[in-house]
């Protein structure tokens, strides 16, 4: 590649491929619901760890949804220890299985076996709940606390983001130069910084 496509820029004229002459023609866009713009997970996640435009109150909420598994996990080995209920203990491997078919990016790959796991975990603490079983209690419990910090860890930090995205231009130019930000057309049409789908056909920029 060119300095000229290496150089990191602030500003959106200079931005390669963008679908947009300037920031405000993206904020006008985007206020009026013609463009959106979606941002990758990881870098949404690694943003509200330690973004400049990161507010504390989301790394806070970041800190404790990342521990939340691990602590739940915890809590259900120290309620079988003290309830002495040692076979559950053999559902730890459950557990560690959860942890990463819950996670987000595993839906496609797993589909509907983890939508089904999903849907085991919240049946199965209904009925114990309705049946007094502590044990299946405990477990599904746990199950659902994991699935739901790895769910709500990432939603929180991809809806902060694109909101700053729209406001911030230097960060607009950040995550676009890094292949983490894409906008999305009401008519389908998709644009990245090297590709875009248009009128439903991929189209790579040639490398100049």
């Amino acid at each position: 590649m060119s300095d000229k496509e290496t150089k990191k820029v602030s500003r959106v004229e200079e931005l390669s491929n963008f679908p947009f002459k300037t920031f405000q023609e993206f904020r006008k866009a985007n206020m009026e619901g013609v463009a959106q713009p979606g941002v990758d997970r990881g870098a949404a996640l690694q943003w509200a760890q330690n973004g400049i435009y990161a507010p504390g109150i989301l790394r806070a909420q970041t800190v404790f949804l990342m521990l939340l598994p691990y602590i739940a996990a915890l809590g259900f080995i120290i309620w079988a220890i003290i309830s002495k209920s040692w076979l559950m203990l053999l559902a730890l491997p459950i557990l560690l299985i959860a942890f990463f078919i819950f996670h987000p990016s595993a839906a496609m790959i797993f589909g509907f076996i983890r939508s089904g796991f999903i849907g085991l975990s919240f049946v199965g603490l209904v009925y114990a709940f309705m049946t007094s079983k502590p044990g299946l209690l405990a477990l599904c419990l746990t199950l659902v606390v994991i699935w739901y910090a790895q769910k709500t860890i990432y939603r929180k930090a991809v809806n902060y983001l694109t909101k700053a995205v729209s406001e911030h231009e230097d960060l607009l130019c950040i995550l676009w130069q890094g292949k983490a930000l894409n906008v999305m057309f009401f008519n389908g049409n998709r644009y990245w910084v090297d590709w875009k789908i248009e009128n439903g056909q991929s189209i790579y920029y040639d490398d100049k």
